[in-house]
């Protein structure tokens, strides 16, 4: 028998709920140990600490507690609920500790030391997992006081009310710009002309049972009130002065792009190994005699690799300082059928009609710099592709004439069009590719204008071109000659001035100076006697060259390719003429526009 237990009164005085408080306490006395210590115990220490004598507990059983009758029901044994101890209570080995553990344990000891009050809370979090849990008592909190519930209470109404305050004069103010805006927009008075844009505004559209109808009414009143805007000239402005703070500073020049722009992919041929030679007559005018020139010309058979079609004028502009240029996409399936159309003019109109391709380039070719080249293709590229293609046709070299005087002012920093000394250079280079005389620039009486703003400003919208306008001048032949101008159709003649007068002219129309515009046809008989008829087919580019040929022909007819309405071949046939001059930018002869020198062919 146990040596704990002496008698059958022990067992019979054994107290189950004593033991345990006991146990208890005893648990409590080694945590407040393990609190106390300054170091923390290895599992070593822990386990010598933990290795005690062995308890023997002896209850005894007293009156109270003596055996029940379901005790000797259940043969429940006499020592049940004895509570022993083993000898060695605490053989658990401690977990293994991995190689990251050993890694963290040998980094803490490289470490400075911990203060004792840290290494006590680090022994107790240790002995903690060993030892039974004891919940901490949580501290209650103090109790507010009255003064600060009220204070609290003052500082959330505070805030509440800055926030509903602020609420209602947002609302306030957003509703009485809007209706203020409102009433502007109704009760305003709306522009009727566009001085910025050279252009009429829309108009009121009248009610129509059809316009309601098919919706018309609603989008044409809607385009009116958008057109109209009271103020817009301002608000453009202002919008402008917004968006140059946009643009890209390099230095001292600000770099702005304008409209769709991305990089373009340069057109490449791939050459072919066939190769044919064909026989090209070269017709050349001199004074009032024509010869025909037979060469033999090796042509190489060619494969567009990139096929793309020119951009139009204001599709993408890039600003450089206070220049803006217009990025030009190219187009060389364009620039064949341009090519292809004037071989067919000459076809038609035989041998004793000089025909003459002048395809000009714009500012893009001299004064973009490199490092935007890939912004733009190549205008002399697409230049000389047409010129490939012409059979019987003579190419002016307008080009490599405009590029020599570069430096010069011969294109427009406010427009797309070329100044009129650019047009004289050119001019210039088709009178002596067609053998006639041409006027020394000192025989014209030059006027200047200040503050011209063009086209390009109308595109954009910038304030910069805006706030730096530009000199215009233009020239005045010294020879006589007259005006007659006619509808599209070749009716309704009227005489009038080459050069109509800036007086009343806003800036931004000064080029219209030649001719008035583009939509009539304009027949200049002058006193050169030299039986040259010429019949200038045109963009807008063509208009400033006019005034620079009167000394060179004894007549000239313009017309414009886009609003021609008769028959061209027959139209030149009819007035007799010896020489005929295309003449148009690179954005024209490899664009859309090239499509109406057929048109006129044909129709």
């Amino acid at each position: 028998m146990d040596e704990r237990y002496q008698s059958d009164s022990d067992r019979n005085n054994y107290d189950l709920d004593t033991a345990l408080e006991k146990k208890f306490h005893e648990v409590q006395e080694d945590i407040s140990h393990y609190r106390d210590m300054d170091t923390g115990p290895s599992y070593h220490t822990y386990d010598k600490q933990m290795q005690r004598q062995p308890r023997s507990i002896s209850v005894q059983r007293t009156s109270q507690n003596r055996r029940t009758s379901w005790e000797d029901e259940f043969d429940i044994p006499d020592d049940f609920g004895v509570l022993d101890i083993p000898d060695e209570p605490y053989q658990t080995a401690p977990p293994e500790i991995s190689n990251k553990q050993k890694k963290q344990k040998s980094k803490r000891k490289r470490q400075k030391p911990n203060s004792p009050s840290q290494q006590t809370k680090k022994a107790s979090a240790h002995a903690s997992e060993y030892l039974p849990s004891q919940s901490k008592p949580i501290p209650d909190e103090p109790e507010e006081s009255s003064e600060e519930r009220e204070r609290r209470y003052k500082k959330k109404r505070s805030m509440l009310i800055t926030t509903n305050v602020g609420q209602v004069m947002r609302t306030c103010v957003i509703g009485t710009i809007m209706l203020g805006g409102s009433i502007f927009l109704l009760v305003g008075t709306r522009p009727t002309e566009s001085a910025e844009e050279n252009r009429m505004l829309a108009t009121m559209p009248s009610i129509t049972a059809e316009g309601i109808a098919d919706g018309s009414y609603i989008e044409d009143l809607m385009y009116y009130y958008e057109d109209t805007v009271p103020g817009r000239s301002y608000f453009k402005q202002l919008i402008s002065d917004w968006e140059t703070y946009k643009g890209l500073s390099s230095e001292d020049t600000v770099i702005l792009f304008i409209g769709e722009i991305t990089q373009v992919e340069q057109e490449t041929i791939a050459f072919t190994e066939a190769e044919t030679e064909s026989t090209t007559e070269v017709t050349v005018a001199t004074g009032t005699q024509t010869t025909v020139e037979s060469t033999t010309v090796t042509t190489t058979t060619t494969e567009e690799e990139i096929e793309k079609d020119a951009v139009e004028v204001g599709d993408g502009i890039v600003l450089i300082g206070t220049h803006a240029i217009s990025m030009y996409g190219g187009g060389f399936s364009k620039g064949e059928e341009y090519a292809q159309s004037l071989n067919n003019y000459k076809s038609d109109l035989g041998a004793d009609v000089n025909v003459y391709s002048l395809v000009a380039p714009t500012s893009v070719s001299f004064y973009l710099p490199d490092s935007y080249s890939g912004y733009t293709a190549s205008e002399i590229d697409n230049i000389e592709h047409i010129n490939e293609y012409l059979d019987g046709v003579i190419a002016v070299d307008a080009y490599s004439t405009l590029e020599e005087h570069k430096s010069e002012e011969i294109y427009a920093r406010t427009d797309h069009h070329w100044l009129p000394l650019g047009a004289y250079y050119a001019a210039q280079t088709f009178a002596e590719a067609a053998g006639v005389p041409f006027a020394d620039l000192t025989d014209y009486t030059a006027i200047t204008k200040e503050g011209y703003i063009g086209s390009m400003y109308t595109f954009t919208k910038s304030a910069v071109l805006q706030d730096n306008p530009e000199d215009f001048t233009y020239y005045i032949p010294s020879n006589d000659y007259t005006t007659t101008y006619y509808n599209t159709d070749f009716t309704n003649a009227r005489d009038g001035n080459l050069l109509i007068s800036l007086e009343n002219v806003e800036p931004v129309s000064w080029y219209l100076v030649f001719m008035g515009g583009d939509e009539h046809i304009t027949h200049v008989s002058t006193d050169v006697d030299n039986d040259r008829v010429l019949v200038m087919v045109k963009d807008s580019y063509g208009n400033a060259m006019v005034p620079c040929l009167t000394q060179s022909f004894s007549e000239i007819y313009v017309t414009d390719m886009r609003y021609f309405e008769l028959n061209a071949i027959d139209f030149m046939q009819d007035i007799g003429a010896t020489d005929v001059l295309f003449v148009m930018n690179t954005f024209s002869a490899t664009g859309s526009n090239c499509s109406y020198l057929e048109t006129n062919r044909t129709q």
